[in-house]
């Protein structure tokens, strides 16, 4: 066992879920319900050469975020009370797994079928897959409810100043004291959330499923497209010239919103869509925290007439993009999810699901932006790629994913087959790549 490098009594014994983290215990329920999904996230990193399992075991085992992941429990809140993660000090260390695979890049099924739930004893994995090129991949495991994606930016930074022997202060990586709320201002807030969601996400909402669509094995099936570094110029240029002027986000939103609308033809079911996209919500420079999400949400509503071109479709979306964040519904929204902390969770969930008639999303877009578009190294080793596999939400059951790294641009559709049939995820890889690709 690696020796330890930090001290135990520095650890919080006790952290409560942010408004956000309580959201995906809903989430989490729901994937239970359905018998699909789950709340896994894996990023996976990928090395020209073989890491070494001892090497590799140590970092993680001196890593005093990675100790607690391993050493804490979820306490449900009593009587409106608030959940909290208890920090129970088992002496549980992080299960380093070794794997060899025939296929080059090929990540074995055992890793991503492999769940971590809110019982689990640890809530973050690790595993190195060898290959017999001498390449190697890394891939990290972790329950969301814990992580976001910014946060698991300041997770890797973190190991890298393990790897480089440098001091930290691991109070950074832990959520501060919440300030005392003002519980009426919460009421009335939350009533105006609850209001506009209902009026942004009123029926009728085209899906890629119906609520009446059940799992089968609830298996997660995901299909990676890479750009060139000319082709993420290209589709840089294309968002710019289709009006998305803060970056690329509502240009790649809108690709996919017209790649769904497309299939949702094919199927005879094409109608207006609605899309949650995440918004972080910390302060702007912040270094932390590393474990809560911090993630709010925009609510974008596309009219069936609003699906016509790309231009349109922007212009569209930056309209109500605008409008939000001038208004502070992002701001509102946390504060929505923090008051709903105190119902319990049955109750949250019924409220959820039946202000959206059972309909979460039409399809789940995400984007790690440039979190870790300059992450070009970890354990001190360089990293020849990189990529993500989220937690898939069922139904809707689709989800688009844009990571950048070493300024390329990936995309991972993850997805169920129950939604989506082999046939149509070929016909989404061909729109998708068009739709970006395509002159404007």
């Amino acid at each position: 066992m690696s020796k330890q490098l930090f001290n135990k009594s520095d650890l919080p014994k006790k952290v409560f879920l942010s408004g956000a983290d309580c959201f995906h215990l809903v989430l989490d329920k729901h994937a239970k319900k359905h018998g699909a999904g789950g709340n896994v996230m894996r990023k996976i990193f990928y090395f020209d050469r073989s890491l070494s399992f001892n090497k590799i075991n140590s970092i993680l085992s001196g890593s005093p975020v990675i100790y607690w992941l391993c050493n804490i429990k979820l306490v449900s809140g009593r009587f409106f009370g608030l959940p909290y993660w208890k920090y129970v000090d088992a002496g549980n260390q992080i299960v380093l797994q070794e794997h060899r695979s025939s296929i080059e890049s090929d990540i074995p099924a055992v890793i991503l079928k492999r769940d971590i739930t809110v019982d689990s004893t640890r809530f973050i994995e690790a595993d190195l897959v060898y290959y017999p090129s001498g390449r190697c991949a890394f891939v990290i495991s972790w329950n969301h409810i814990l992580l976001d994606a910014k946060g698991t930016t300041l997770l890797f930074e973190h190991l890298n100043q393990i790897s480089e022997k440098k001091n930290q202060d691991p109070g950074i990586y832990f959520p501060g004291k919440e300030k005392r709320p003002a519980i009426l201002s919460y009421i009335r807030n939350m009533y105006q959330v609850k209001k506009f969601v209902q009026v942004s996400a009123r029926p009728p909402v085209s899906s890629v499923a119906t609520t009446a669509t059940k799992s089968g094995d609830g298996a997660t099936r995901t299909k990676i497209i890479s750009f060139t570094l000319d082709q993420t110029k290209k589709i840089n240029d294309n968002a710019f010239t289709c009006g998305s002027r803060f970056g690329p986000t509502l240009y790649l939103v809108a690709c996919c919103s017209h790649v769904v609308h497309f299939l949702n033809q094919q199927r005879n079911r094409a109608g207006d869509l609605w899309i949650p996209v995440p918004y972080d919500g910390r302060l702007r420079g912040a270094i932390g925290p590393l474990i809560s999400n911090c993630v709010s949400f925009l609510f974008y509503r596309i009219p069936k007439a609003e699906l016509i071109d790309l231009p349109q479709t922007v212009a569209c979306l930056r309209t109500q993009m605008t409008a939000q964040i001038k208004e502070g519904i992002p701001q509102q929204y946390t504060m929505f999810l923090n008051m709903m902390r105190y119902a319990p969770l049955w109750l949250y969930y019924f409220l959820i699901y039946h202000t959206n008639k059972g309909v979460f999303a039409s399809f789940l877009y995400t984007s790690t932006g440039d979190n870790f578009n300059e992450l070009n190294s970890l354990f001190g080793e360089p990293i020849r790629n990189l990529h993500m596999i989220p937690a898939l939400t069922f139904p809707p059951g689709l989800t688009f994913v844009f990571l950048k790294h070493d300024e390329v641009l990936h995309l991972n559709i993850t997805y169920s087959p129950e939604i989506i049939s082999d046939n149509e995820l070929l016909l989404i890889e061909e729109k998708i790549n068009q739709t970006l690709l395509a002159n404007h």
